[in-house]
């Protein structure tokens, strides 16, 4: 075993984190600046923008070199258990909870007559942590999948009457679509599992998928062999679910992920504006300057600017700019949910609360909230996912990359142990640059079961016993065994002919 050299010495996490405390900036945007400044300087001035054997092998000892420094560093936990021991307590905490999570007998037993064994509710369970997981919290996503999971229990469905943090709409979509799927399978949950789990090239699910009329929008190649939880997107359907359920090939390319990759390669910034936006942010700002209630909001808050100067703003202007509208726009949704206005901005006698839907519903139609959040994230914040199923492909390519070389380094691990191990120091990394603990975000989900096991009554004695009774029989390992790929196989010509 040999030490590894990181190739990019100015963003090692470990040297960023040193220098961390003497640079806290005020926001993620102002510490990505910093990050890519830092990229570009070891990367000899340009950014890495597409693969090369020369590239993908500095990316790959990056990812190798700080995984190693994670796992053998004592001064903070490590994420590297994340979906092997994490996960396996997690579900040994929920049985105390729901002993079908993690019982057969229980599972066949069950008042609602819903599952046959553990694996069916377990597959419940874990499409609604994997489905509520988009931008929420470990604890946040842990509430609103124990929410989904007894509602099903109850309703033989998941509600899709609750609005889940800011991409609730998807979340909402998911939740629908795996409705339709128990649907599809005739209330199956073991035929949902094989419909989850097997394998097809992206193409052919997509045929399948639209003789139901359910569209697949992930950004995968055609010839690109997917799991059929890829219904629920690329991040959600393909990575997560799957590692979730003890599938730990897939790697889970997420918002962190993407924040260690753009870091790496210097691109962590977009740096161009998407097509139209600053036509609709003109347009938005120029109708609500009509407003003469929203003109007084936009002076009390002074963003008020002749739209037409929007166009000869250089790209630090505009993303300030984009930026301070977008801070504008959450103090008027906070008080048109807290229904202390009207829908024209004009103050209300009388306060009536308001839904998330209909807060989004008047983003909408004021246009100017959505082209600044466009155009924030554009020039200034970091990019959140791959740009397109090309680049999703390289980054695969690079993470298996990056296993071989730990491999060869005596680290032998699946791409969902790499990238939970990655992950904490990511989160790690921005709480120190913009002065935020990191300890809410890098809650795990054992820990989120256990409090609130603690607040449905369950004392430590319970949680200990818990934490130490036998595997929960999740199948763990890097793929779909090829005699299970055979059976799904059979059971998508079964099902789809």
């Amino acid at each position: 075993m040999h030490d590894l050299q990181a190739p990019l010495p100015s963003v090692f996490v470990a040297n960023l984190l040193d220098r961390a405390a003497s640079s806290e900036f005020s926001d993620n945007a102002d510490a990505s600046a910093f990050i890519v400044a830092n990229a570009i300087k070891d990367l000899g001035g340009q950014p890495i923008t597409e693969p090369s054997p020369e590239a993908n092998l500095v990316i790959a000892r990056m990812m190798a070199a700080e995984t190693i420094w994670n796992v053998t560093r004592s001064d903070q936990p490590t994420s590297l258990n994340w979906y092997t021991r994490s996960i396996e307590n997690m579900i040994g905490v929920a049985a105390l909870l729901h002993p079908e999570i993690k019982g057969d007998g229980a599972a066949g037993g069950h008042a609602s007559g819903r599952f046959r064994n553990a694996r069916e509710a377990q597959t419940v369970f874990f499409a609604a942590i994997a489905i509520t997981s988009q931008n929420n919290k470990v604890n946040e996503n842990m509430r609103y999948a124990l929410e989904q999971y007894r509602h099903f229990i109850a309703t033989g469905s998941f509600s899709v009457d609750r609005i889940y943090g800011a991409n609730g709409a998807a979340i909402k979509h998911n939740l629908d679509r795996f409705n339709m799927l128990y649907e599809l399978a005739g209330k199956d949950l073991t035929r949902v599992h094989r419909l989850l789990t097997m394998k097809m090239r992206m193409a052919d699910l997509k045929s399948v998928a639209a003789k139901y009329g359910m569209k697949i929008t992930g950004s995968e190649l055609a010839d690109e062999m997917v799991y059929g939880s890829i219904v629920f997107g690329p991040k959600v359907g393909n990575g997560f679910f799957q590692n979730l359920i003890g599938n730990h090939s897939p790697v889970t390319i997420d918002l962190w992920f993407m924040r260690t990759w753009g870091r790496y390669t210097g691109s962590l910034v977009r740096g161009d504006i998407v097509d139209g936006a600053l036509d609709k942010l003109e347009k938005g700002v120029r109708k609500s300057m009509k407003s003469p209630e929203m003109r007084k909001l936009m002076e009390d808050a002074g963003v008020v600017i002749d739209p037409a100067s929007l166009r000869t703003m250089d790209s630090q202007s505009l993303f300030s700019y984009a930026r301070t509208m977008r801070l504008f726009w959450e103090g008027i949704r906070r008080a048109y949910v807290a229904g202390k206005v009207k829908d024209d901005m004009s103050a209300k006698s009388r306060k009536v609360t308001r839904s998330n839907e209909a807060a989004s519903t008047l983003k909408q139609n004021l246009g100017w909230p959505l082209a600044a959040e466009s155009i924030a994230h554009s020039l200034g914040y970091p990019v959140d996912s791959p740009k397109s199923a090309g680049h999703r492909k390289w980054i695969r390519e690079v993470v298996s990359l990056a296993l071989d070389i730990l491999e060869r380094q005596g680290y032998r691990m699946t791409a969902a142990d790499m990238q939970a191990t990655l992950w904490y120091p990511e989160k790690e990394l921005y709480g120190a640059l913009t002065g935020r603990s990191p300890e809410l975000m890098n809650t795990s989900y054992d820990e989120a079961m256990i409090r609130i096991a603690k607040n449905e009554g369950y004392d430590d004695d319970d949680i200990t016993q818990a934490l130490h009774s036998d595997s929960n029989g999740r199948r763990t390992g890097r793929g779909v065994p090829e005699a299970d790929q055979r059976r799904f196989e059979a059971e998508r010509v079964r099902l789809f002919g």
